[in-house]
């Protein structure tokens, strides 16, 4: 399960990454830099990890993972943490959030409906899947 997690992730940065350069390469606006006033990692042999940096336009991101049932078949990390921005409209969005076994669950201010409904489909199928013995057989033979 911790690889499959930390391969998510890493697809997920990748395909961001990409879009966000391909969004960099395709204009000429130059827009301001914003200074980073703080900044702190740690990472561990274990998997687990605690991140977190503070912009000087407001912005906040901080999280904290931790390895659970180590050693084991259901061995995955599970994150919580938060993240602070103020919107188009000047309001200050703050949303906290837990992701592992029950997928990612964000709660805070002005949380688009969007994701709130991403987020619930697929903590349902995360539900589904760990009773699906096809679906834990084949994970169990990738893990391995």
């Amino acid at each position: 399960m911790l690889k499959i997690i930390c391969f998510m992730v890493f697809a997920a940065s990748t395909a961001y990454a990409a879009s966000f350069g391909n969004a960099l390469q395709s204009t000429t606006e130059k827009h301001e830099v914003i200074p980073l006033l703080n900044y702190e990692r740690n990472s561990n042999p274990d998997g687990s990890f605690s991140f977190s940096y503070e912009g000087g336009d407001n912005t906040h991101r901080e999280e904290t993972a931790h390895v659970v049932d180590a050693g084991t078949d259901d061995e995955a990390l599970e994150v919580s943490g938060s993240y602070r921005y103020v919107d188009d409209q000047g309001q200050v969005v703050e949303v906290h959030y837990t992701a592992g076994k029950n997928g990612f669950v964000p709660v805070g201010t002005n949380i688009l409906s969007e994701i709130s409904a991403a987020a619930k489909a697929a903590a349902e199928r995360a539900e589904v899947l760990e009773t699906d013995e096809h679906y834990k057989q084949n994970y169990k033979n990738y893990k391995n």
